[in-house]
């Protein structure tokens, strides 16, 4: 037992001669371990994210793949068959779906959709009129059936015809084709409830066979047949009985929970599965060719989704992987610190061992041999925590496969790095011991001016981005957003501390009259020494980095909210008939008017124009304080209180000032046929609905209307009219049906969801969420370093510390003489951060703009959370240092120094 125990204390101190110094290295390994792990999971998270944000934004009918043909024949046939052989078209397709093998692939069978190119006409004891017969698969089990049952024989007819023209299950429906001597009897077996908007999702792609659509010319609502629905076999037979063509369509399910992967697969099966319709050799291919069908066309949103998600992936992974890169080399650049740490508090032992014939390379690698536990151990904490962190936080909660090789892989590079870092200086440092002065390099090193350098180096690296104009297609992090800003950091940092002893000199008399605790910390700050003007600099990097990527993060956000509250208008807005009335709408919801290509004059400036009612403004769109130089109910009582002959209106967007001042805001409208005298009340930069970076005239509803008619037009002719909302797209639908409000079918809804959406949008938003968690990082480690400066500071102090002790000064000066050490360093590396990052961070805005065609231009936010954090950091870290110092500073005895010291 004695043996085992004595084995393992010398295996302990071959490997881990040191805890504490292996604890910090097993630290910097973790952040190096998470910060190297998690750009390439944040990639693959971010293709998840973007894949799921797409898939919960558009339904699954709009997602999957659809075929579509007809019973009509390209040219002329006269096959009896034709009709009913759309039955065999229709197995013919789902054996070629089994044979794409797509239900391997993330799809569903095909699920059938049959109805008739025209209506048929029906008749009964008290009416006659249109009726439409639709097939679906498991469409029965998609509606509420309330009088009778579901047959394979009968039919369901709707409530609404069934109260009309009296009919009821077990009832006889005849119909048959106008100008057709054929008539087929069907039997009632039931009666379901109508479908109203908002339509199920199961339905919403056949809004056309149940929704009312409004005819442009009368401002009417046409309804469409009543749906009778029916089994495959009763649709198809009585269209082939009265001679009636047929639509036949095939949806293609995906299946519950599919990830990105399993989409692409999907797409590959679609594409097998029109690659076997179109074979020669298919089923598909015989009827076509006997009955002459039409071939059946695909569509799908599922190409155009998959390319949006690629375009979000090619556009996050370059800021991802600088942003990652840069964080392991900083932590690189720390384990070298710590290699170099090491070897200065074993140095009296390291030259004993350099005169008995120790070499560099043994050296080096007895250093790996230590360090090869805490690298290990650091990987794994490292490597668990970032995949943890991104998969909790980051934008998808799962990833691809095959994201852990390359996350191992990259784990596996980061710890052969630490290890070789931890050589490299290691062996150099060794090498020097075994020589006389700093060598001919060092010397030369020495000498060159790394402050003027430096300050260089940030001004050629700025002149590009102060002359850089925004990409068409967004800005986002590179190598030069992010190298700027950190050397002028690294410049004004340095050029400050190198001020100190100046400052010092000026002080001399004044710092005397303090008590003993802050003049001591006055004398060790403003002195200067290398060491102290390092961690402000290092410190002033970590935290500057926390206020920049801050800075960057909450400006997009804020710039992407503004710039979809201006593209949309509010949250959900819905495009109607440009004479539909109906009830008051509910809060939170207005009509305005649209009217495109105008030209202002003077200075023939292509305009767009949005006619507005003034008091409901404010409760709908979403409105930013630097959209003007006023507020927004400021604006519209200006545009609602306007009185006299021109027309009110507020001008957004990029019209010449001189324009506006040579004429006192006297404006003219041109629509080519006809003119409108305008008079500005107030200027924007933008404007909600401000769709294009061309400007935006916002006038007075009831002016322009008058104007309009004054003119000589109808308002219902020339003005495009939209609902503005906000809330979800199903509860202002379902609002504006019940206040009798029809959308337009031939326009689509938009929301700022959609807007936010966009791939440039999510990129960049995520890659700055990776910087700020990264930065988050660097800022603790920077504070950290700071808490462990002060330490090592006060075992260097340890005999002065004795003697001034000895000299009368007191316990608590030494504590308040540190704790204002440790405080000043830090706040003076916070300040220096925010004063340099946030105006740092304005400059590199302007070329981040993630949407440039669109107005307004990047709004700067200041990041009162980053700039907290950096203020809670400080003194967190003053009180903690402080506690660590005098810890260490009551540890050291007199006796033991004098022991130390022989």
């Amino acid at each position: 037992m004695i043996r085992i125990r004595s084995a393992l204390r010398r295996l302990r101190l071959r490997l881990l001669p040191v805890p504490a110094q292996a604890l910090g290295l097993a630290v910097l390994v973790v952040v190096l371990a998470a910060a190297l792990v998690s750009a390439p999971l944040m990639v693959a998270g971010a293709e998840q994210g973007a894949w799921e944000q797409e898939r919960e934004r558009l339904s699954e009918t709009v997602l999957g793949p659809t075929l579509g043909t007809t019973s009509q024949a390209r040219r002329q046939r006269f096959s009896d068959e034709r009709i009913p052989r759309t039955a065999q078209l229709d197995d013919a397709v789902t054996a070629a779906a089994r044979q794409a093998r797509v239900e391997d692939s993330g799809l569903g069978l095909p699920q059938t959709l049959t109805y008739l190119m025209d209506p048929l006409q029906f008749s009964s004891s008290t009416t006659t009129g249109p009726v439409q017969l639709v097939h679906r698969t498991d469409a029965t089990q998609h509606v509420r059936v309330v009088d009778g049952a579901v047959s394979d024989t009968g039919v369901l007819i709707p409530q609404r015809m069934a109260e009309r023209a009296g009919l009821a299950p077990g009832d006889r429906l005849p119909v048959t084709r106008p100008g057709s001597p054929f008539l087929v009897t069907l039997e009632i077996s039931g009666v379901y409830a109508d479908l109203v908007a908002p339509l199920p999702e199961f339905w919403q792609p056949q809004g056309f066979l149940f929704l009312p659509v409004l005819d442009e010319r009368s401002g009417n609502l046409v309804y469409p047949p009543p749906a009778v629905l029916g089994s495959r076999a009763t649709v198809i037979g009585t269209a082939a009985e009265v001679e009636e063509n047929l639509f036949l369509e095939w949806f293609l399910p995906l299946a519950p929970g599919m990830r990105v992967d399993g989409a692409r697969d999907a797409v590959a099966a679609m594409e097998r599965m029109q690659a076997a319709i179109a074979s020669p050799e298919s089923a598909v291919s015989a009827l076509i060719d006997q009955e002459g069908y039409q071939v059946p066309v695909g569509r799908s949103a599922l190409p155009a989704v998959l390319e949006g998600v690629n375009t979000t992936t090619r556009l996050l992974e370059p800021p991802v992987r600088a942003v990652g890169i840069g964080g392991g080399v900083a932590a690189l650049a720390l384990i070298g610190a710590w290699a170099g740490q090491r070897m200065r508090r074993r140095e009296d032992e390291l030259r004993s061992l350099v005169t008995r014939g120790l070499s560099p390379v043994r050296s080096a690698v007895d250093a790996t041999r230590e360090a090869l536990l805490p690298v290990l151990a650091g990987l794994a904490v490292g490597g668990a925590a970032g995949w943890l962190l991104v998969q909790r936080l980051g934008p998808a909660d799962t990833f691809p496969p095959g994201v852990l090789v390359r996350a191992l892989a990259v784990l596996a590079a980061g710890g052969v790095a630490a290890l070789a870092v931890v050589a490299g200086v290691t062996a150099v440092l060794v090498t020097r011991l075994d020589s006389i002065g700093s060598g001919q390099a060092a010397h030369l090193l020495g000498r060159v001016p790394w402050l003027a350098v430096t300050a260089v180096l940030a001004v050629v690296a700025t002149v590009p981005l102060v002359t850089a104009e925004p990409a068409e297609d967004g800005g986002g992090i590179d190598v030069l957003t992010l190298v700027v800003p950190l050397l002028i950091t690294v410049a004004v940092a340095g050029a400050l501390t190198a001020a100190l002893p100046r400052l010092s000199a000026g002080l001399g008399t004044r710092l005397r009259r303090l008590p003993v605790g802050p003049f001591l910390t006055a004398r060790r700050v403003l002195a200067g020494q290398g060491a102290a003007r390092l961690v402000v600099v290092t410190t002033a990097l970590s935290l500057g980095l926390v206020v920049y990527a801050g800075a960057l993060g909450a400006s997009t956000d804020r710039t992407i909210a503004t710039k979809a509250a201006v593209a949309t208008g509010s949250d959900v807005v819905v495009p109607i008939g440009a004479d539909t009335t109906g009830a008051d709408l509910p809060a939170g919801s207005m009509v305005v008017g649209v009217e495109n290509d105008a030209t202002l004059l003077p200075g023939d400036t292509r305009i767009n124009v949005l006619a507005v009612h003034p008091e409901q403004v404010a409760g709908v769109v979403r409105w930013d304080e630097g959209l003007a130089d006023r507020p927004l109910e400021e604006l519209m009582r200006a545009l609602a209180d306007a009185d006299g002959p021109r027309v009110p209106v507020v001008v957004a967007g990029d019209v010449a000032d001189g324009v506006l001042e040579g004429t006192g805001g006297e404006l003219t409208l041109d629509f080519q046929y006809y003119s409108l005298p305008a008079q500005v009340v107030g200027r924007a930069e933008a404007f909600p609905g401000q769709t294009s970076s061309e400007p935006l005239v916002v006038a007075d509803w009831d002016g322009y209307l008058a104007a309009i008619e004054d003119a000589g037009r109808d308002p219902a002719l020339v003005l495009a009219r939209e609902v503005w909302s906000r809330g979800t797209v199903p509860d202002v639908v379902d609002a504006l049906t019940t206040a009798g409000y029809t959308p337009d079918p031939s326009a689509q809804v938009s929301t700022a969801a959609d807007f936010a959406a966009r791939p440039e949008l999510a990129a960049q938003t995520w890659s700055l969420d990776y910087l700020r968690a990264i930065a988050l990082a660097a800022g603790v480690l920077g504070l950290v370093g700071v808490a462990m400066h002060a330490v090592a500071q006060q075992r260097r102090r340890t005999v002065a510390g004795l003697l001034l002790r000895r000299m009368g000064m007191s316990r608590r000066a030494a504590d308040v003489s540190s704790g204002l050490e440790i405080g000043l360093l830090a706040g003076l590396a916070a300040l220096v951060a925010v004063a340099v990052a946030l105006p740092a961070s304005a400059l590199v805005l302007r070329v981040m703009d993630p949407v440039p065609a669109l107005e307004p231009e990047a709004v700067f936010a200041v990041p009162w959370g980053s700039i907290a954090a950096v203020g809670t950091g400080v003194v967190l870290v003053t009180a903690v240092g402080s506690w660590l110092v005098g810890r260490t500073a009551r540890r050291a005895t007199g006796g033991q120094v004098m022991r130390d010291a022989t």
